[in-house]
């Protein structure tokens, strides 16, 4: 992953924003990010602690969508 794309900094909201691509990759980690009116306000972070998920295969498939820092 991009060192520039920091989960505890980046929300949900700001990774759709970036690329359409993020719809599908919350889709496919099983989280409702893509629809959630709250996505501006949790981090990348958060959604790895709220859908209890793997941390690593997270970030390697965030990895994919090619995002580099979006600030």
């Amino acid at each position: 992953m991009n060192d520039n794309l920091a989960i505890s900094e980046t929300s949900a909201a700001d990774l759709l924003a970036a690329t359409p691509k993020a719809v599908r990759f919350f889709i496919d980690q099983g989280t409702a990010c893509a629809i959630c009116s709250l996505a501006r306000f949790c981090t990348l972070k958060d959604v790895v602690t709220a859908y209890t998920l793997n941390e690593d295969v997270f970030l390697e498939e965030l990895a994919k969508l090619n995002v580099h820092k979006l600030k």
